[in-house]
């Protein structure tokens, strides 16, 4: 799949998120364990689309899909993340 196209699924994936459920995320990005780590200013008040281009910037197109599947299953976006998986892998 193209940059192109996993950076809209992620931003689509963000667009049906609730803003509460959008908030909980950046707010799991920020508290992160592992690295690469994402800076609060670069997440704080940040739209949807500033969001997807930190992730793609951060952990790259690929890594950006796991990371974004895993913060959603953090806070209980369970089905969001198989969707997000199964729009930028073909995997159902």
């Amino acid at each position: 799949m193209s940059s192109q196209n996993i950076k809209m699924a992620i931003a689509d994936m963000f667009e049906d998120l609730s803003s509460s459920n959008f908030d909980n995320f950046r707010d799991e990005l920020l508290h992160r364990k592992e690295g690469p780590r994402v800076a609060r200013i670069r997440v704080e008040g940040k739209s949807r689309l500033e969001i997807t281009n930190v992730l793609v910037s951060t952990f790259t197109e690929t890594g950006a899909v796991g990371v974004a599947a895993e913060m959603l299953r953090e806070i209980g976006c369970n089905e969001e993340a198989d969707q997000l998986v199964r729009n930028t892998t073909g995997k159902h």
